[in-house]
Formats: C-alpha cells, sequence, structure tokens
C-alpha cells in the first residue's frame, strides 16, 4: 500500500476523534467548566510523568535483553567486555548524534578497528586481514536481527523513512516553539494562572515525553552496537568464513529452531561426543560398561590411533548417540606427557569430559593436575571451547558401611549412615575439584549392583546438554570452516571456467 493511501485512511479515521476532541474543549472552555476538567487531567498527567520516570530511569518500557552465545570462548567473552563498555558508555550521548546516520557509521567502524585489534594484537593492520565477504555477513546478519527487533517492537517501524524520522523532528521543534509562543501570549493575560499551568505542562508532559525519545534513541544505538559486537566477535574468531546464510542455519539448529528443511542443511546434533578420564583402577571400564549396558554386544569399537579407544551407543533415556572415547589412566602422581596428549586431543573432539573418581580415594591432586593441564591447552587454543567437566563418584557401594547395600539412597538429605557418607565424598570432591567441575554425580558400577546412571548421570548429562550443544557447535563451524575454504575455491575456478567457455563460444559463433 503507498504512503498517500495510508495518510488518506489515518485521517479518516482520526477526523471523527478530532472532531469531537475539539468539540469537547469548546463546551469546556464556553461553559465556564476548563478549570475543573484541567486539574484532573493534570494529576493524571502528573502520575503518568511519575510512572514514566521511574520506568524509564529502571529501563522497563525499552531493554535490550543479551545473552552471550554458550559456543563463545573466554576470548569471546573478553571481547564482549568492550562492547558493553561502549553500549553503557551511550547515556552520555546527546539524541542529536543517536539520530545521524553518520554517527552509527562511524562507530561501526570504530567497533570493527577495537575487535580486530584485540584479537590480533601486535598486528600493523588486524583488519586486513579479513575478507569480503566475511565483512559482508556481519552487515547481514546484524541488518537482520535490527530489522526483526524494529518490525517486531516499534509500532509503524516498517513504514519509518529517513524524510519521516526527520519531518518528525522539525515538527516537535516547531510544535514546541509554537506552544512556547501561545502560553507566552496567555501569559499577558492571566499570568499566575499561566505560569502554574506551564509549570505542570512542563513537568507533566514535556519531561517524560522527552525522556521517551531519548530511551528510543538508546534502546536502538544499544541494539545496535550489541549486534554489531556480537557479529564482530565472530567475525575475528573466524567463524563467518561459512558464510552468513550457512552461519544461521547452523545456529538456528543448535537453538533447536524448526523450518531449516533445505538439503544443505546440516542434520541437528543428535550425536554428543563424551571423553572419560581418571585414575588407574578409578572404574572407567567398569563405568563404560555400566553406560552400555544390554548394548554392549552390539556396540561398535571404533580403531584410534591416538592412544585412546572410542565407542558407539544409543542409551535409553537420552535422545542422544554417544561417543564414549575411553583415555588412558594415569598413577597418583598425575599423567604422564603421552597420557597428557591422547587426553588433550580426545578433549579437542569431546563436548563433555567425565572425570572418574574414586569414591575411597581422597587422593585428588593427579586429577588437579590433570584438569589444570587440559585449561592451560584450551587457554593456548584460544579458538577452541573447553568442554564442560562432570564428576562421576564411582564404588559408593564400598563406602562405609561396606557390607550394606539397599538403594535407593538420598544422598542430597541423607539419614542412614551410607548415605551420609555418600555426602561426605561429595563434599570431599566439590572442595578439592568445585572450581573446575560443573557437577558431582555418585554411581555404583559393579554387576549386578548398577546403580546411578539412570537416576543421576544421564539426567546430568542432560542438563549438560546444551553447553555441549555449543561445543560441537563450534567444532562444527571450524570443520566446514576450513573445509569449506578449499571446496569454495574450485567452485570458483568452476564458474569461472564455465564462463571463460560460455564467452569463447559465443565469439566463435559469430
Amino acid at each position: 500500500m503507498r504512503h498517500w493511501r495510508i495518510v488518506i485512511l489515518a485521517f479518516l479515521v482520526a477526523a471523527p476523534l478530532l472532531f469531537l476532541a475539539g468539540c469537547g474543549i469548546y463546551f469546556l472552555w464556553s461553559e465556564g467548566h476548563w478549570q475543573w476538567a484541567w486539574w484532573p487531567l493534570t494529576a493524571c498527567l502528573a502520575f503518568a510523568y511519575i510512572l514514566a520516570w521511574r520506568w524509564q530511569k529502571q529501563q522497563h518500557l525499552l531493554r535490550v535483553d543479551f545473552t552471550a552465545p554458550m559456543h563463545w570462548t573466554e576470548r569471546d567473552k573478553d571481547a564482549w567486555k568492550l562492547v558493553q563498555a561502549r553500549a553503557k558508555g551511550a547515556e552520555k550521548l546527546d539524541s542529536q548524534k543517536l539520530s545521524d546516520v553518520s554517527f552509527y557509521l562511524e562507530t561501526a567502524q570504530d567497533m570493527a578497528q577495537e575487535m580486530a585489534g584485540f584479537f590480533h594484537p601486535g598486528a600493523k593492520d588486524p583488519v586486513g586481514s579479513l575478507t569480503i565477504p566475511e565483512i559482508l555477513a556481519v552487515v547481514e546478519l546484524a541488518a537482520h536481527d535490527l530489522a526483526e527487533m524494529v518490525d517486531k517492537y516499534l509500532p509503524g517501524g516498517h513504514l519509518l523513512t529517513i524524510n519521516a524520522w526527520r519531518r518528525a523532528r522539525q515538527a516537535t521543534e516547531l510544535y514546541q516553539d509554537a506552544s512556547h509562543l501561545g502560553w507566552l501570549i496567555s501569559s499577558m493575560f492571566t499570568p499566575i494562572s499561566t505560569s502554574i499551568r506551564f509549570l505542570a505542562t512542563q513537568v507533566g508532559v514535556n519531561t517524560p515525553w522527552q525522556m521517551l525519545q531519548q530511551n528510543i534513541l538508546l534502546w536502538f544505538y544499544t541494539a545496535y552496537i550489541h549486534r554489531l559486537g556480537t557479529y564482530l566477535i565472530d567475525l575475528n574468531s573466524g567463524r563467518l568464513r561459512v558464510g552468513a546464510k550457512r552461519f544461521r542455519e547452523l545456529m538456528a539448529q543448535a537453538r533447536r529452531e524448526p523450518g531449516n528443511d533445505s538439503q544443505d542443511a546440516a542434520p541437528p546434533v543428535k550425536a554428543l561426543t563424551l571423553v572419560l578420564a581418571g585414575q588407574v583402577k578409578a572404574g572407567k571400564s567398569s563405568l563404560i560398561n555400566a553406560i552400555l549396558g544390554e548394548q554392549k554386544a552390539k556396540t561398535a569399537v571404533l580403531p584410534e590411533t591416538a592412544g585412546f579407544t572410542r565407542y558407539q551407543v544409543k542409551p535409553e533415556g537420552i535422545d542422544t548417540q554417544l561417543f564414549l572415547l575411553d583415555t588412558p589412566g594415569y598413577g597418583h602422581t598425575g599423567p604422564r606427557e603421552d597420557q597428557l596428549r591422547a587426553t588433550q586431543e580426545a578433549a579437542r573432539q569431546a563436548d563433555l569430559i567425565l572425570l572418574v573418581l574414586q569414591a575411597r580415594n581422597p587422593a585428588r591432586q593427579a586429577d588437579v593436575e590433570l584438569v589444570q593441564a587440559l585449561k592451560k591447552y584450551f587457554d593456548a587454543n584460544p579458538d577452541l571451547k573447553m568442554p564442560p567437566i562432570l564428576g562421576v563418584m564411582t564404588h559408593i557401594d564400598l563406602l562405609s558401611p561396606a557390607l550394606e547395600w539397599d538403594p535407593p539412597y538420598n544422598w542430597q538429605n541423607p539419614v542412614r549412615p551410607k548415605e551420609k557418607q555418600i555426602e561426605q565424598a561429595m563434599l570431599a570432591a566439590r572442595e578439592q575439584l568445585g572450581d573446575h567441575l560443573a557437577f558431582v554425580v555418585p554411581v555404583c558400577t559393579q554387576p549386578e549392583k548398577i546403580y546411578g546412571i539412570q537416576d543421576w548421570l544421564l539426567p546430568a548429562v542432560s542438563d549438560l546438554l546444551d553447553e555441549a550443544h555449543a561445543v560441537a557447535l563450534l567444532r562444527c563451524l571450524r570443520r566446514e570452516m576450513d573445509m569449506g575454504q578449499i571446496k569454495k575455491v574450485f567452485q570458483q575456478f568452476l564458474a569461472a571456467g564455465k564462463e571463460a567457455v560460455r564467452i569463447w563460444w559465443e565469439k566463435t559463433k559469430k
């Protein structure tokens, strides 16, 4: 629908209302009831001012909610602090800047330089290594998000043009000038009454209206900073090399969004790779057997050359296929160099790490050293995200009283002696490794005594699926990014060759 048609419809709808409002104002004025109507109206406006001031100061009317993507690494989160600092600084900007299009372009250039310098410190020209398609992907993704936001939260935002925005600002300024002139003329006849009504109008109407205008601009500018900063972080982390379309597809699948039925779309993340690490005799093999259960005979054992064994299984109770990577057990002095390399390689391929802990073995220094070595490894590779670590307390059946075995055990609210011993073992593990572990769950993996796998372990794995899938998404992006570069070059050469043949054929026919 054309704009002039919309204007005609708006006028026809508003005309009767404006006519009735004008008649009511004239009647109140002519009958001398204007003073009685003016004070209640002013009281309503004053109450509206108080609410508007309170809500807008607390940002309840317009708010930009942001949660860091789960696939971000620690380096990405540090970069996000720069974006947040810039967004907070917007409160000091005046509305003239916030309504200037060129200011947004300058801000985008400054942010691009800042993010590139953060991710590539010491580089003479950190932006120069970025590809044109990656930069265009940032523009496309940020513009797409902002367009959706304006269309969703700003009534009539899809009809707002640059000229309309400028005319609205000019009309507001003209209205203010005309209003001040009217108050000046009225003050010549009734100076006291006019002064009171002028102050009430300024406090009750103009101030909250100006706050609302400023908040709308701040809301959009903050959202602009957030969305642009988000994709600049993904850009400098190398994740936008897959292209804007593919990146959006993978992110939608990670959020489990429906509607991606294209043949090129990657399948949803239905596989989960778990690494089992722990000391010798901690119970890793027994834990694998307990997880496999009745499927052990038909479980695929996949050969590996990196020093660990891979199992493939589809357990009941969890809608995800599991790959279990069994790493070499290490002694109480900590992992040897070859064992550490094997565990690091497995962790690089993993979405979740199960750290197996023997309930009756309080010596956990070797486990602490392993976790610290893994953290150091991922810190040295900031483009990778360290998988979450789930502690699995095995051999709880051997805790005192050792001869008692009568599950279920309520170790969260212990009453029986066995329950209290389980609780104490869990508290000791959390005290030694609490900063490194997401959860700790107790299990018994002895044949005929298997307990805790369905009750605690698999539910804990399910609770960590979102974070584990984020690790898998990041790894998928990197793999597709590396493979896609070579594939795309061949496709470009093929397309250029076809075009050259077509031009040559057209020339020969002439």
